[in-house]
C-alpha cells in the first residue's frame, strides 16, 4: 500500500488512521556542506530510513522537515539555517498537527546533530500536551557501534557512515571527482570554529575519510534500516504492551 502521507488523498487518510494505522515516521534534517555528497544529504538519509522502515511498523511517512538548524557548517555556500526557537515552533506545529489527524505514536526520524537538542525538547512539550507517544531517533548514534564494527573505524559527518548511506540511495549523489583529503577536518574540544574549516568532519583523528565502495554501502544501509527497525519496532511493541496505545 502507498505508505506515503503527501500521496494519499484526506478520504483515504481518514479511513486508515487511527483505526488501521496509528504511527507516522516524520523525517528531519538541514541543508548544509557534506564534503563531496550532496547539501541535503540530513534530509536524504533519514527519508530512505523512514521509507525502509514503514511497513514494517506498519507506519505511514509525513513530508520531510528539510530544513534545520545549521551553526558550523553555515558559511558554506548553499547552506541554511533556522533559528532554534523558530525551528522548534513549526516543528511542534506539525506534530500537533499529525496529532489532530489521530495519529498516536510520532517517530521522528532525524539526520542532523545540529537539530537534536530542539527536539528533545519538542518532543516532550508534544508529549505532555497532546497526550501522544513520541520517539526520537538519531540514527548515526543509535547505528554508532554498529558501523563502527561495519568500517572497522569510527565515522563523522560526511564521513564513512553518512557518505555510504548517499552512495546507497544513488551513486550518482556522491562526486567522488571532488573529493579531496583537505575537506576533512579533526574536531577537538576546546574551541568553536565559525565556518569550520571542512565539511567533512572527523571526530576520531584520521578516522572516518568516505570510501566508494558501493556494494558495501548498501550493505550498510540493510544494516541501518534492519538496526532502526529492530528499535521502533521495540519501542511500538512496549507502548503497546503498557498501555499506551489506545
Amino acid at each position: 500500500m502507498e505508505r506515503h502521507l503527501q500521496k494519499l488523498n484526506w478520504m483515504s487518510v481518514g479511513e486508515l488512521v487511527p483505526d488501521r494505522i496509528a504511527t507516522v515516521i516524520l523525517p528531519v534534517g538541514t541543508v548544509e556542506a557534506h564534503g563531496s555528497s550532496p547539501l541535503g544529504t540530513d534530509d536524504l538519509i533519514p527519508e530512505m530510513i523512514a521509507d525502509g522502515i514503514a511497513e514494517r511498523a506498519n507506519a505511514l511517512v509525513a513530508p520531510t522537515i528539510n530544513y534545520g538548524i545549521t551553526k558550523s557548517l553555515y558559511g558554506y555556500p548553499g547552506g541554511s539555517t533556522i533559528r532554534p526557537a523558530t525551528f522548534e515552533l513549526y516543528v511542534r506545529d506539525v506534530l500537533d498537527s499529525l496529532a489532530r489527524t489521530g495519529f498516536k505514536n510520532v517517530v521522528v526520524m532525524n539526520g542532523h546533530g545540529g537539530n537534536n537538542a530542539s527536539l528533545k525538547t519538542v518532543a516532550f512539550d508534544f508529549h505532555v500536551a497532546a497526550g501522544c507517544n513520541i520517539a526520537v531517533v538519531h540514527w548515526w548514534e543509535l547505528c554508532a557501534a554498529m558501523a563502527r564494527d561495519f568500517f572497522g573505524h569510527a565515522g563523522g559527518h560526511a564521513g564513512t557512515d553518512e557518505a555510504a548511506m548517499v552512495q546507497a540511495i544513488d551513486p550518482a549523489l556522491f562526486d567522488r571527482s571532488a573529493d579531496d583529503p583537505e575537506l576533512a577536518w579533526w574536531v577537538r574540544p576546546g574551541a568553536d570554529v565559525y565556518p569550520v574549516p571542512g565539511s567533512i568532519l572527523l571526530y576520531t583523528e584520521g578516522e572516518g575519510r568516505p570510501e566508494f565502495d558501493v556494494e558495501k554501502a548498501r550493505q550498510f544501509r540493510a544494516r541501518v534500516i534492519d538496526l532502526v527497525g529492530d528499535f521502533v519496532a521495540q519501542v511500538l511493541a512496549r507502548w503497546e504492551k503498557f498501555g499506551f496505545v489506545k
